[in-house]
């Protein structure tokens, strides 16, 4: 059953519900990996690409253009977990995308989004860093990025952080939420 993914006028719902793309609901880094790597002439492990993209970032948007021109983020898989949570989601509450993908890359992430029928109420690309403009308007936030998060607890009531190795600090502000996997929303959605 195909999901409809167009804009919805606004209307009732019990939470909107920010989420970001990267990592939370595509495999991105360990798919992308290879590429990434033969891009950089260096060996990076999956966890190790989110640095190497903060330490150089002239070399990280050239990445970003040839991303962008070989399509390879219309390659990557989507986390079946999250993409059936998301379709559970979207029949209660407001569901929005937003990325610090590259708005060059808007046209392959709605392409990636159709084909693999995530249902959304709105997408939106921000810089790392900006994305507490939108978080503000929403009941909760699910990222991956721990600076990130930190500076979404500023701004969202509840931010959820998806484990991952690059983000494994250890004290989280009171409203960030450590979660495992998305099965473990149950107790919190």
């Amino acid at each position: 059953m195909k999901v409809d993914v167009r804009p919805y006028e606004k209307y009732n719902k019990l939470m909107k519900i920010g989420i970001d793309i990267d990592n939370v609901i595509a495999n991105t880094f360990d798919e992308l990996r290879h590429h990434f790597n033969r891009f950089m002439g260096k060996e990076y492990a999956a966890h190790e690409i989110v640095y190497a993209l903060r330490k150089n970032k002239l070399k990280t948007f050239f990445y970003n253009v040839d991303a962008w021109r070989k399509k390879v983020l219309e390659t990557v898989s989507p986390i079946p977990s999250a993409v059936d949570k998301i379709r559970e989601w979207f029949l209660e509450h407001e569901i929005y995308l937003v990325t610090s993908r590259l708005f060059v890359l808007k046209n392959q992430t709605k392409r990636w989004l159709l084909k693999h029928n995530v249902p959304h109420h709105g997408l939106f690309h921000l810089k790392e860093g900006t994305k507490f403009k939108k978080a503000k308007e929403y009941d909760a936030f699910i990222e991956d990025n721990f600076e990130e998060c930190e500076i979404l607890a500023e701004h969202c009531p509840k931010v959820f952080l998806i484990d991952k190795p690059w983000n494994r600090k250890k004290s989280l502000k009171k409203n960030i939420v450590r979660i495992k996997d998305w099965e473990e929303f149950k107790k919190y959605i």
